[in-house]
């Protein structure tokens, strides 16, 4: 495959790839992944094609490849853990595999379209550039386009497999016409190297009989046998292709993907809108946050919603079973609340805790143990609807006197893994003390809420990447910075320690009430709580989370004034209190968008890249180009000064002694120009106008150096004399390698010479010490012309 070729194959991969990602626009929210995507694709392709021009090895340009591609990624997203900000060591390798660990979390999590957390956009970026990779090599490298199709049909498999509605047709148009241009881009040399174009017309008329006409038949053929095979196979056709939205919101196999909202929570809480997401109406004077989900699964990286089989009998507008735990002593009031959502898509119902029924239109369905409800195959957009709930008052009296939980409820909900750190418990221990559950949860509660030094900061991050894990937790417990999330998970965590059943919930608090009595609620009400069990009450809510972002707790957390002195305990990196070993656990560094504000992915982009090693490169590579520039430039000054039939001839030899040098041309100053004539003509087999040419030369310089004063000669223009020189060297220069072409057109030796001062001398004294004695000898015979007489 010619140069030429070579780089039409690597643009039309490059294109192919770009469309095959298009197809994974309906798995991720937004496009925040496709920028980072275009520019990691464009550096690994376009490194490869820089390659192919210097070097025809290919294990080595896909070395090459793969070094750009790990480079360009640590860059992009582990840039602060990396040496120079674009050397992978060890700990950008750590970072950039839990981003790929929380990427991963986050797709067996939830359903499409999933969060666009950093580690979603890694996996997304970083598969499409491998895909793109592997292209690239099954494409140009081996020169096989059509197998390079396998690789983009495995990027369509993947929403065609995932999604329940299966994807739209005009996904798959795009990546067929993705591969179509990169069979043709290929097909054009490759029949012609054939010979007469087959099966086509001839004589060049008409575009259907051009070269092209085999590789669209072919790749036509394969785009109809894609289509039309998994129509006749039951059950497969109407997954691959599907007028459905492809967002992942309609019914698939009887199993319900849901989306966890605590991935989106402080993207949420730094959203800069303040319209109105939720509004509602209630007569309860005081109402309760608006719960979307209890997180009750922790793994040690996050908490999760556990979400078991659900019968599509379970119907909230018939009726949702008692709230767990809660028996009739404990006093309740009924209400409703009217609730119409807006331009909030959630797979969750947002409702009072507990509601026993639900007005709504759709299928929505509740989980036997924790109440969240669910949508099968629906969204909360545009969603009007009124709960039926209670309003649960215990007193902190029966919170005190509750037992011990079930065994079904102390089990699954005191869960912790086995990695726990240590300093965790030790922590929890200090701060509840002794006394009842109820009594340390209230400790707890009032330690992280205003006794320990704790700020509530929604730029806190969590660790690697995570805010509500256990590294999350240490941190937090160190820094004593963070946002709900963290003030959640971490009083959750500590009570799980003490044997106290937790969970987190994740939803909204309460909003702003207008001035019609309705209260509105906007994304930067997203809020998460703890919820502790207590038996005969069931779930109840506490609030750590500082009065500088909920104002009030529940009345029933609060401690009594009369109870006993709270334990002086604080946890510090350099000092830690009673014996607290200090954690090793540093705070996270890397970006995340779960762990602080988002900002445009533009900017994100323009943050991440590593201006000094930019920098550092431009520099280099400005260096690279100095010798090309000091070649032109003395090109340019010869011809500048050549005013004369013999400075113009002298200009045009060492021309022509230059660029013959520059393509590797062995050029001794002790050849005489009839001698560089013969050789020339001979190694270089220059046909007939090359020959003319450089006869014109050699003439030009030897009546410029050794003819009488005032012999003939013919007058020849600079123009004149720079295209014979540009006639020979094209000549010569195709007798010679691809690579020695490109060296000598980018990295021309003369200016290597130029440049370092050395090279040339020897032969420029020689050069001069000939011109010298010719000009001595024409002196003589001119002495001798005179003397006869």
């Amino acid at each position: 495959m010619n140069a030429g070729t070579a780089t039409r194959v690597a643009l039309a991969g490059f294109v192919a790839t770009l469309l095959a990602a298009v197809t994974l626009h309906p798995l991720v929210r937004d496009l925040a992944w496709a920028l980072p995507t275009l520019v990691v694709l464009a550096i690994v392709v376009g490194s490869g094609a820089a390659m192919r021009q210097v070097v025809r090895s290919w294990p080595v340009v896909v070395l090459v490849q793969l070094l750009a591609f790990l480079v360009t990624m640590t860059a992009l997203f582990a840039r602060e853990e990396a040496i120079w900000g674009v050397v992978p060591g060890p700990e950008a390798i750590s970072a950039l595999g839990s981003l790929v660990n929380d990427g991963l979390s986050v797709t067996r999590e939830a359903a499409a379209p999933v969060p666009d957390t950093t580690g979603v956009i890694l996996l997304v970026v970083g598969g499409m550039a491998l895909v793109g990779l592997v292209v690239d090599l099954l494409a140009v490298s081996l020169r096989q386009p059509a197998v390079a199709g396998l690789p983009l049909l495995t990027v369509y498999c993947v929403p065609a497999a995932v999604l329940p509605g299966g994807i739209d047709w005009t996904y798959f148009a795009a990546a067929a016409a993705g591969y179509l241009v990169l069979v043709g881009a290929d097909s054009s040399d490759r029949i012609r190297g054939w010979g007469r174009v087959l099966g086509g017309r001839t004589d060049g008329a008409g575009a259907l009989g051009g070269p092209l006409s085999g590789a669209r038949r072919v790749a036509a053929m394969s785009v109809a046998v894609a289509v039309v095979v998994p129509l006749l196979i039951p059950g497969l056709g109407e997954r691959l292709l599907s007028s459905g939205s492809g967002d992942g919101t309609g019914k698939g196999n009887g199993q319900i993907k849901v989306i966890n909202p605590i991935l989106d929570l402080n993207k949420n809480l730094g959203s800069r809108s303040k319209d109105p997401v939720i509004t509602y109406e209630t007569a309860v004077t005081a109402p309760d946050p608006l719960r979307i989900v209890t997180d009750d699964a922790f793994d040690g990286a996050r908490w999760a919603p556990t979400t078991g089989p659900i019968s599509r009998k379970q119907k909230v507008q018939t009726s949702i079973p008692q709230a767990p735990g809660l028996s009739s002593a404990v006093p309740v009031q009924r209400a409703l609340t009217t609730i119409a959502i807006g331009n909030l898509k959630e797979t969750y119902l947002p409702l009072p805790y507990p509601t026993y029924q639900v007005d709504v239109q759709g299928d929505w369905l509740y989980e036997t143990g924790s109440l969240n409800v669910v949508g099968d195959g629906v969204v909360t957009n545009n969603l009007s609807y009124t709960a039926h709930h209670l309003v649960v008052q215990p007193t902190a009296a029966q919170l005190k006197a509750a037992g011990p939980a079930p065994a079904s409820v102390s089990g699954p909900f005191t869960k912790l893994p086995d990695n726990m750190p240590a300093v965790i418990r030790q922590l929890a221990v200090q701060v509840a003390g002794t006394g009842t559950a109820y009594e340390q949860a209230v400790r707890l509660q009032d330690y992280l809420r205003n006794t320990g030094g704790f700020v509530y900061d929604e730029k806190a991050s969590g660790a690697n990447g995570d805010d509500s894990g256990q590294g999350a937790v240490v941190n937090f417990l160190t820094g004593k910075h963070g946002y709900c999330v963290q003030f959640a998970s971490t009083m959750a965590v500590m009570a799980r320690t003490l044997g106290i059943p937790s969970r987190v919930a994740v939803g909204f608090l309460p909003g702003h009430k207008t001035a019609t009595g309705s209260y509105a609620i906007t994304l930067q009400d997203a809020h998460a709580w703890p919820e502790l069990y207590f038996d005969g009450v069931g779930w109840v809510r506490f609030e750590p989370t500082p009065a500088t972002r909920v104002q009030s707790a529940p009345a029933y957390s609060l401690p009594a004034q009369s109870s006993q002195a709270k334990p002086s305990v604080s946890v510090s990196a350099a000092a830690p209190n009673a014996g607290l070993p200090a954690p090793a656990i540093r705070p996270a560094k890397q970006l995340d968008e779960t762990s602080a504000p988002q900002t445009p992915i533009l900017t994100r982009i323009w943050q991440a890249i590593p201006w000094q090693f930019v920098a550092v490169l431009a520099a280099l590579v400005l260096l690279l180009l100095v010798p090309l520039a000091l070649s032109r430039w003395a090109r340019r000054q010869r011809w500048a000064r050549a005013r004369t039939a013999s400075a113009v001839a002298e200009a045009a030899w060492a021309d022509l002694r230059d660029r013959l040098g520059d393509l590797g041309v062995g050029w001794t100053a002790s050849w005489t120009p009839r001698a560089l004539q013969r050789r020339l003509i001979m190694d270089h087999g220059l046909g007939g106008s090359e020959r003319a040419a450089l006869g014109r030369l050699v003439a030009d310089i030897e009546s410029a150096r050794y003819a009488a004063p005032g012999a003939a000669r013919v007058e020849r223009t600079a123009a004149q004399a720079r295209g014979d020189v540009q006639l020979i060297a094209d000549a010569v220069a195709q007798t010679t390698s691809t690579r020695t072409r490109r060296l000598a057109r980018w990295l021309p030796k003369s200016g290597i010479d130029l440049l370092t001062g050395a090279g040339r001398r020897v032969d420029v004294a020689a050069e001069d010490a000939g011109r010298r004695a010719g000009m001595i000898g024409a002196q003589v015979r001119k002495a001798v012309s005179s003397g006869r007489r």
